[in-house]
């Protein structure tokens, strides 16, 4: 289980300390730990942006090492008014420059997390400026506990999308541009009803694509599936005829596709499985249109994207993570070299759809590694995606 930063940030937070803020913010003692929690969740958002490149991991890493390693220790004295308090802020401030890239950019944040609250824009400040310094003292705190370094806090701070997600509005949350950090757990925010359903679908689309031949095997255990739902439906709906009713057929289905049927399939000879990632066998650009008008720079740039592919298939312990990992950096430094910026027409359509097949590739073979493999290799992985970014549509 990945740990819970903003379950650590509420810890490190007495009731004390949280009605100082409140004190301090002239907010209402009952809706004061609310306010925070928001305000500390879009702090998190930036740090989890920011640090999903490399670079960004060590900026925010050097940063967490300048701080006071017990300043957690001191939130009753910094919070209690006056120059101590002053100084507190100011801090606070600096963190959030430091996470959103600029003043300008710590201004918007704080005007949305101000509308997102119903806070004067002055107050939502303040409120940021004090809960920048903590998180940054948590995360400190547990980077010395668990001995990291900045791609350990990288994987720290990826590990944090549905934890994330249970505490940002969503609203709020697509407004600061976090939506693609919290992912599919910010969906999961809806009703149970709408939980269960979409998993339901998803189950029934992935027992769809695996194929014709499994279809027979899975038709005995599917109308069995079918069965034990529609009686805990019937049941359910006596009951009282609450949503349970819809949940426990949904929610057995889905366990029959994702589980039951695999299985099962498994113990008949006949394994059901998802297709494998197809890795640089799929890397195939020739009848892509517009390659022609690439020239050298075609060869050049997909011979390069077909060598961090196969290396990539043939990673496979954590020691050659780390080699290949320099690889990616290699081929992310040479792109500015290639003139890519000064394509256009079909040649910059041709690119486009390269980028495409390898970041499809690429991300579907870092899936398939350990956790200490894709510790290693995604901070350098989502720099190179970062610069791929704009010329792949």
């Amino acid at each position: 289980m990945s740990v819970n930063i903003m379950d650590l940030v509420k810890g490190a937070v007495s009731n004390q300390v949280m009605g100082q803020i409140g004190g301090l913010l002239g907010t209402d003692a009952k809706k004061t730990p609310s306010l925070f929690e928001t305000a500390a969740g879009s702090i998190l958002g930036g740090l989890m942006k920011k640090g999903s490149t490399a670079q960004g991991a060590q900026d925010i890493f050097g940063a967490v090492e300048k701080q006071d390693s017990g300043i957690l220790d001191k939130l009753g004295d910094l919070l209690g008014g006056g120059d101590a308090t002053d100084a507190y802020q100011k801090q606070g401030s600096g963190i959030l420059d430091m996470v959103m890239g600029g003043g300008q950019q710590s201004s918007g944040m704080i005007g949305m997390v101000a509308s997102a609250l119903g806070l004067d824009k002055g107050i939502a400040g303040k409120l940021l400026m004090m809960a920048a310094p903590i998180i940054m003292g948590v995360i400190g705190k547990h980077i010395k506990s668990a001995a990291l370094d900045a791609v350990g806090l990288g994987k720290l701070l990826g590990d944090q999308k549905s934890h994330l997600a249970s505490v940002m509005p969503s609203s709020l949350t697509s407004d600061l541009g976090f939506t693609g950090l919290v992912g599919k757990a910010g969906d999961m925010a809806g009703s149970a009803v709408d939980a269960v359903g979409n998993a339901g679908g998803a189950a029934l689309g992935a027992v769809s694509d695996v194929g014709g031949k499994a279809m027979g095997a899975a038709s005995d255990v599917g109308g069995k599936a079918m069965g034990a739902a529609s009686g805990a439906g019937n049941a359910a709906a006596s009951a009282g005829g609450s949503v349970l009713k819809y949940l426990i057929p949904l929610g057995l289905l889905a366990l029959a596709a994702i589980w039951g049927i695999p299985k099962l399939m498994d113990m008949q000879g006949r394994n059901i499985s998802a297709p494998e990632v197809s890795g640089v066998s799929g890397m195939d650009f020739g009848a892509i249109p517009g390659m022609d008008a690439l020239g050298e720079t075609g060869t050049t740039l997909t011979g390069g994207l077909k060598d961090l592919t196969s290396g990539l298939e043939g990673v496979t312990d954590v020691e050659g993570a780390e080699g290949f990992a320099g690889k990616i950096t290699d081929f992310t430094n040479s792109i500015d070299g290639m003139g890519l910026d000064k394509l256009d027409g079909v040649a910059k359509t041709a690119t486009s759809t390269i980028f495409g097949k390898f970041i499809e590739t690429i991300k579907g073979l870092l899936s398939g590694k350990s956790e200490g493999i894709q510790g290693v290799l995604q901070p350098a992985i989502n720099t190179l995606m970062e610069k791929l970014s704009p010329f792949s549509g």
